[in-house]
């Protein structure tokens, strides 16, 4: 398999081969090329990787390649800028990033598009001044990529059956929270996917908008100069629309016109950060809202993470060290029992500290990702959620105007059937699906 260094090394040697042929030194045109062809490699690379993002570094004598693939990074190229090959500037000139000494000692944000693979993709560029030059992070997106079936993105039966219930309504606020890079933007489309029919009339605000989607009337909020987001937002419900999408509440003024809207016959869509979907409430009343505003907007909450999914070519059973997988769950604060019996109930119970020592030493069956040629190596193929959603019943309402706490309002929904992230976690991890070691840190939030 011919890898990325492999390509870049005939880049060199071809150009060596070029200075031999030509009289005097190469001219600055024949670098300069040189450099937009390596450019032009990492970004292919990247996108036959299936790459997300593309880490530029600067250290002491070279600039190091990363690419995040399936949520974890890798080394994939080791550069040495010269006066022939200079790729941090290279990649400024292409968005139009000054490339001065004074501007390389603050950060910048930009973007700019190329078509590769007969495909529209777009990149979004932010540099970072470190001792050793500007770092760049690039975020990949194809903008002529499908949307993924709301079916598809890892929601267990359960609760895909709770959100057709949520988004079936014709007014009412549903907010997506999680981590920055953990797929909210995709649920949300996914969710649209399904809500767009001719019948209703669909508009989005976005900063910016990362998929262009038939059928919706789509603004982008970054290029909208002449209005501020909450003016937009206030535009929009002149519009007629049956189904609005907020990319993301922002503060005060625009989560009240999002959630005032959501009471007024329209179905509103956005993303938040909180901690999990009953945090949202907590989230919201933080940022100075009404608690009753809150209890009659707020319909359904859902909090997600992505992690690796196990490659099904190469996916193979282990056996995990007993001893220490006690240990582990000793940590995370998980009852072993719950791992071992795939017919345990599900419920609030199974996630508590254990007080007891009774877990019986006997091996415990995961699965993993040899590698193969399909994951080139890594063992994983694709990202998957996991995810808890709720539904505001009446109940809840209640319990969000009577002033009831986070753990309370959980142990309200408990009773309703509500499942933990935790618990949908080691679902998955039972069935194969993704490795126990990937989902350490949802474990630990739970019970921080």
């Amino acid at each position: 398999m011919v890898t990325l260094k492999d390509k870049y090394n005939q880049l060199l040697n071809a150009a060596k081969e070029k200075k031999k042929t030509t009289w005097g030194k190469p001219t600055q045109a024949q670098d300069a090329n040189l450099t937009s062809e390596i450019v032009d490699l990492i970004l292919s690379e990247a996108i036959l990787s299936r790459a997300s993002d593309i880490h530029v570094e600067p250290q002491q004598n070279y600039i190091r390649i990363r690419f995040r693939v399936d949520g974890k990074l890798y080394n994939v190229l080791e550069v040495v800028e010269s006066p022939e090959i200079f790729l941090i500037a290279r990649l400024k000139i292409l968005t139009n990033i000054p490339t001065d000494i004074v501007s390389s000692r603050k950060a910048w944000d930009s973007r700019f598009s190329m078509t590769l693979f007969n495909q529209q993709y777009d990149f979004r560029v932010a540099t970072f001044p470190t001792l050793m030059g500007d770092k760049i992070a690039i975020r990949v997106l194809n903008k002529n990529s499908e949307l993924v079936d709301l079916k598809k993105i890892g929601l267990r039966q359960q609760s895909y059956s709770i959100l057709e219930q949520v988004i079936q309504r014709k007014s009412g606020l549903l907010i997506v929270s999680g981590p920055t890079g953990g797929g909210k933007t995709t649920t949300l489309y996914s969710i649209l996917g399904r809500l767009n029919t001719p019948s209703v009339n669909i508009v989005t605000l976005e900063n910016p908008v990362e998929y262009q989607i038939n059928g919706l009337n789509q603004c982008d909020i970054n290029k909208k100069v002449s209005e501020d987001f909450t003016s937009a937002l206030k535009a929009t419900l002149r519009q007629d629309p049956d189904i609005i999408l907020v990319g993301e509440i922002r503060d005060l003024e625009s989560a009240e016109i999002a959630l005032r809207a959501s009471i007024t016959g329209h179905f509103v869509m956005t993303s938040i950060h909180a901690n999990s979907a009953i945090g949202t409430v907590a989230r919201l009343i933080n940022m100075g809202l009404e608690r009753s505003l809150i209890a009659y907007a707020l319909v359904g909450s859902i909090s997600q993470h992505l992690v690796p999914r196990i490659c099904d070519a190469c996916r193979s059973p282990y056996n995990i060290d007993p001893v220490g997988f006690k240990k582990i769950c000793l940590q995370c604060g998980i009852d072993p029992k719950f791992i071992l019996n795939t017919g345990a109930k599900t419920g609030k119970e199974e996630i508590h500290y254990m007080t007891d020592d009774s877990m019986p030493l006997e091996q415990v069956t995961f699965y993993k990702g040899k590698g193969c040629e399909a994951c080139k190596g890594t063992g994983y193929l694709g990202m998957t959620g996991v995810f808890e959603i709720v539904e505001f019943t009446e109940d809840l309402r209640e319990a969000i105007l009577n002033n009831a706490s986070v753990a309370d309002i959980e142990g309200i929904a408990v009773t309703k059937g509500f499942q933990s992230m935790a618990i949908d976690a080691l679902q998955k991890v039972k069935s194969g699906i993704i490795h126990f070691d990937d989902i350490y840190h949802i474990l630990l939030e739970k019970v921080r």
